[in-house]
C-alpha cells in the first residue's frame, strides 16, 4: 500500500507550540499542555492538530465526553488528511471504546504518511478486536517488516492468517521463525517455544491434514515440554488416521498420567473397538482397568452406563459402586450415580439396592455416619423421582439422626421448594446456614433462596457477610456490583420484578375500590416506580458487566502475544464471539425484554401520563403532600441499601425508566438483542423476542424470517414437528400484516407467499384445521 505524502507540519509558531504540548501530553502533564494549546487556539481557532489534542486532554482530565467530542469532530472535519490529527482521533476513539472509529482513523494516519510504525501495532489490536481479520493480515505483515526481531510479531502474523483460515500461511510463518531462532533458544525461552510448536500443530489439525500434523509432532518432540498435550495430540492423530493399536498404547499412557479423566476411557475403547463388542467383554476391560487404578472412579462407574438393566452384572456393578461410597460417607454419591437414572429400570434396581442396605446392613455397621449418609442419598433419590413425601421423610430422619449436618438442610430446603413453598424453603436454608457461618456455599444458597422468596434486603445482608464492606456501608450491594456477581444481580432483578407486579396489582385494586385511599394509592404508586426502576437497573448492571468483559479482551490482544500463549488467545477470541449468548446474559436479556414490552404497552395505552404525580399533589393538597414527605424519608433510608455505586445519582433506576420512556422502546430493545442475531442464532429467546419486535414495528418480512429461524431452532432433529408456538405466530403475522392499513400491499403479498412457502399447510388448510395440526 502506497501512503500519501504527509501533510506539512511544524511550519509555524502554532505548530511549534503544538509539538511542545504533544511532548507534555505524552508525559501526562495535561495542564501545561492545555495552556499551550489554548494559546494556539486563541490565535488560530481552526488549528486542527490543537483541536484534536485539546479533545484528548479534556477527556483525560475531566472526562467531559461531550465537550471533548466537539473538539475531536471539529479537528476531523478541518484536516482529515493530516496524519497527526488522524492519530490523535484514533487515540481518542480508542479511549471512549469506539473501536470501529479508532481503527478507521489509525488506518488513515498510516495512509496519510505517518512514520510512527507503532500505530500498526495499535491498529492490529483494534482490527482483531472488531474482527476485521482481512485487514489484520496486512497490518500484521507491515508491522513484522518494521520489527522482525520479536517472536511475538511473527506469532501475531500467524494468528492473523489462522483467523482468516489461511492455514498454510500460518504454519509457514511459525515454521520460519522456529528455523531462525532454533540455535539461539535458552531454557527461559522453552515455554513460549513449546506453546508455539503446539499452536502450529493445532492449526495443522484444524486444516484436516492429520498425517502432516503427526509428522510435525514427532519431529518437534524435543521442543514440546507439555507432555500431556503432546500425547493427546498424538493419540488423536493416530486414531483419526486409523492406527488404532498405536493410539490405544498412547491412551494407556495418558491413563497412567491421569486415570480420572473420563474421556481417556471412552477414547481407549474407541481405539480398541470394544464399543461394538458385548457388554460382558467391555465389563472385563473395566474390571482390569479398575485393578490398575483402584482409587479412580471412572472404571467403576462407566460399566453402569452400558450394562443392560436385565443383566446380573449390572446389579453387581451397581452394588460394588454405591455401597462402598455409602459406607465411607461420601456426600456426592447420588451426584455420581445420577447419570444412570436416565434409565428407569436401572433407577429401580439402584433404589432396591440402597433400601436393602439401609434396612439390613447399615444397622450392623458401628459407624453412625453410614446411616445418615444413606438417608441423605435416599432423600435426593426420591426428590429426583418427584416423590416429595418420601424425600421429606428420609431427610427428616437424617436431621433427627444428625441435626448439625449442613447438607441435610440444603436438601430439605430444595424439597420444600419443589412443594411450592419458597418462603418456608428459604427459612430452612437459613436455619442450615446458621449452623456454619463460615461456609460460603450455603451462604450463597441461602441468598439465592431468600431472593426467590422476594426477601431482597435480607438476602443482600446475607451475602454481604462475604463482601469487603466500606466503613460507612450498610450492606455489600455496591461491592456485589464491583465484584460483578452476576448471579446475585440477576436473581435480585427478578425478585424486584415480582415485587413490582405485586404492587401493580395492589395499585389496580386500590384505585378500583369503592372508597379510594389517596395516601395508600400514592405510596403504592411510589413503590411501583421504585421496584420497576430497580429491576431495570439490576438487569442493565448485568449487561454492563458483559460489555466490560467484552471490552476487557482488548488488553489480551497485546498480553497473550507477549506471554506466548497463542492457543489460549485464540480460544478466548472464540469464547468472546459467543459471550452474549451465555446463560446469565440471556437471562438478563429475557427479563429486560419482558419489562420493555410491558413499558411499551403501558406507554401505548396511556401516552399522556407524564407528570401525573405533580397533578395528583395539586389536586389532593396538603394531606397527600404530607404522606409523600413521610414516604420520601423512608425512601432515603432505602436508597442507602440499594445504591449500586458510591453517591449513586439514580439509586432506584427512576431516571433510567424515564429516559427509556422518552426513547423508541422497541428500537432500544432491538439494540440490546442485536448481538444475539449472530451469537445466539441457535437460541429460542433470540427469535421469539425479535419476532415480537418486528411484528410491533410493522417489519413483516423480518418477522417472517424470525418465525422461520425459530421453527428451525425448535424442530432441530425433528423437522416434521408441528408446534403450537410456531402455528400461533404464523397466524399472528398473517392477520397483523393483512389488517395493517399503512403497510405496503406488495410487502403483505411477499409475507403471505413466504408463509405459504415455509408452511404449506397454512395455505391448504382452514384456520381451525391449521391450529389443530400445529398443536404440539
Amino acid at each position: 500500500m502506497v501512503g500519501k505524502k504527509a501533510s506539512p507540519i511544524f511550519a509555524s509558531k502554532e505548530d511549534s507550540n503544538f509539538r511542545e504540548a504533544l511532548t507534555l501530553y505524552d508525559a501526562k502533564q495535561y495542564k501545561k499542555a492545555l495552556k499551550l494549546i489554548d494559546a494556539n487556539l486563541k490565535k488560530n481557532s481552526s488549528h486542527a492538530e490543537s483541536l484534536a489534542l485539546k479533545g484528548n486532554i479534556i477527556f483525560h482530565t475531566n472526562g467531559n465526553k461531550d465537550d471533548a467530542k466537539s473538539y475531536i469532530e471539529r479537528a476531523g472535519a478541518k484536516d482529515p488528511n493530516n496524519y497527526l490529527v488522524d492519530h490523535l482521533l484514533g487515540l481518542y476513539y480508542r479511549s471512549v471504546e469506539n473501536y470501529q472509529e479508532a481503527a478507521k482513523w489509525l488506518s488513515l494516519a498510516m495512509e496519510n504518511g505517518s512514520g510512527n510504525k507503532n500505530i500498526l501495532r495499535d491498529l492490529s489490536f483494534l482490527q482483531v478486536h472488531i474482527r476485521d481479520y482481512k485487514n489484520l493480515v496486512k497490518t500484521r505483515q507491515q508491522y513484522l517488516e518494521h520489527a522482525p526481531g520479536y517472536r511475538a510479531n511473527w506469532t501475531g502474523l500467524a494468528i492473523a492468517h489462522h483467523l482468516n483460515k489461511d492455514y498454510a500461511s500460518a504454519v509457514s510463518t511459525l515454521a520460519k521463525i522456529e528455523e531462525i531462532i532454533k540455535e539461539h533458544l535458552t531454557e527461559s525461552d522453552m515455554y513460549e517455544h513449546n506453546e508455539s510448536v503446539l499452536y502450529k500443530n493445532q492449526i495443522l489439525s484444524e486444516s484436516g491434514d492429520f498425517a502432516k500434523a503427526l509428522e510435525f509432532l514427532e519431529k518437534d518432540t524435543e521442543s514440546i515440554r507439555d507432555r500431556s498435550s503432546f500425547l493427546e495430540y498424538k493419540a488423536k492423530y493416530l486414531l483419526l488416521l486409523g492406527q488404532k493399536k498405536e493410539a490405544s498404547l498412547v491412551y494407556r499412557e495418558l491413563l497412567q498420567r491421569n486415570p480420572d479423566n473420563v474421556s481417556y476411557y471412552y477414547l481407549l475403547e474407541t481405539s480398541l473397538d470394544s464399543t461394538s463388542k458385548s457388554p460382558e467383554v467391555r465389563y472385563k476391560l473395566y474390571k482390569k482397568l479398575a485393578k490398575f487404578y483402584p482409587r479412580s472412579d471412572p472404571p467403576k462407574f462407566l460399566p453402569l452406563t452400558f450394562l443392560p438393566s436385565d443383566s446380573a452384572l449390572f446389579e453387581t456393578a451397581a452394588r460394588d459402586y454405591i455401597i462402598p461410597q455409602l459406607i465411607h460417607g461420601i456426600p456426592a454419591t447420588f451426584v455420581n450415580v445420577k447419570p444412570v437414572y436416565q434409565n428407569p429400570d436401572k433407577l429401580k434396581i439402584i433404589e432396591d439396592i440402597v433400601l436393602d442396605f439401609i434396612e439390613h446392613d447399615a444397622p450392623k455397621i458401628a459407624n453412625p455416619t453410614v446411616t445418615v449418609w444413606t438417608y441423605y442419598y435416599l432423600a435426593q433419590h426420591y426428590l429426583h423421582k418427584d416423590d416429595l413425601t418420601n424425600a421429606l421423610k428420609y431427610v427428616d430422619l437424617a436431621i433427627e439422626h444428625t441435626p448439625t449436618l449442613v447438607e441435610l438442610y440444603i436438601i430439605k430446603a430444595r424439597i420444600i421448594k419443589h412443594q411450592g413453598d419458597i418462603v418456608k424453603a428459604s427459612d430452612v436454608m437459613t436455619e442450615g446456614r446458621l449452623l456454619d457461618l463460615q461456609d460460603r456455599f450455603i451462604n450463597s444458597k441461602a441468598t439465592k433462596y431468600l431472593l426467590r422468596a422476594d426477601k431482597v434486603d435480607e438476602a443482600i445482608d446475607c451475602i454481604s457477610l462475604f463482601t469487603k464492606l466500606e466503613e460507612d456501608a450498610i450492606n455489600g450491594c455496591k461491592d456485589l456490583h464491583i465484584m460483578q456477581a452476576n448471579w446475585v444481580l440477576v436473581e435480585s432483578a427478578e425478585a424486584y420484578v415480582r415485587i413490582y407486579h405485586k404492587y401493580l396489582k395492589q395499585l389496580q385494586e386500590a384505585t378500583e375500590a369503592t372508597e379510594v385511599n389517596e395516601e395508600l394509592v400514592t405510596e403504592i404508586q411510589e413503590n411501583v416506580e421504585i421496584y420497576r426502576g430497580l429491576a431495570l437497573k439490576r438487569f442493565h448492571a448485568v449487561l454492563k458487566n458483559f460489555d466490560i468483559f467484552y471490552n476487557d479482551q482488548y488488553d489480551f490482544h497485546s498480553y497473550c502475544l507477549r506471554r506466548g500463549t497463542p492457543r489460549d488467545y485464540v480460544a478466548t477470541l472464540k469464547w468472546e464471539d459467543k459471550i452474549h449468548s451465555t446463560p446469565v446474559c440471556t437471562r438478563a436479556l429475557k427479563g429486560l425484554a419482558e419489562l420493555y414490552f410491558e413499558i411499551y404497552e403501558e406507554k401505548k395505552s396511556h401516552p399522556a401520563e407524564n407528570g401525573t404525580d405533580d397533578v395528583k399533589l395539586k389536586k389532593h393538597g396538603k394531606k397527600q403532600k404530607k404522606a409523600k414527605a413521610q414516604f420520601n424519608k423512608k425512601k432515603s433510608e432505602f436508597a442507602s441499601r440499594v445504591e449500586s455505586e458510591k453517591d449513586d445519582a439514580d439509586p432506584f433506576g427512576i431516571k433510567l425508566y424515564q429516559e427509556l420512556s422518552e426513547r423508541d422502546i422497541l428500537e432500544a430493545l432491538f439494540e440490546l438483542f442485536k448481538p444475539l442475531i449472530e451469537e445466539g442464532k441457535n437460541l429460542r429467546l433470540t427469535w421469539e423476542v425479535l419476532f415480537k419486535i418486528y411484528l410491533l414495528q410493522g417489519k413483516y418480512v423480518l418477522a417472517l424470517q424470525a418465525i422461520k429461524s425459530l421453527d428451525k431452532v425448535l424442530t432441530r432433529g425433528n423437522p416434521d414437528k408441528k408446534l403450537k408456538l410456531i402455528g400461533d405466530r404464523v397466524i399472528d403475522l398473517s392477520t397483523t400484516a393483512k389488517e395493517d392499513t399503512t403497510a405496503n400491499p406488495a410487502i403483505v403479498k411477499v409475507v403471505e407467499k413466504g408463509l405459504t412457502s415455509a408452511f404449506p399447510d397454512f395455505e391448504k388448510l382452514s384456520l381451525d384445521q391449521f391450529k389443530e395440526l400445529y398443536n404440539q
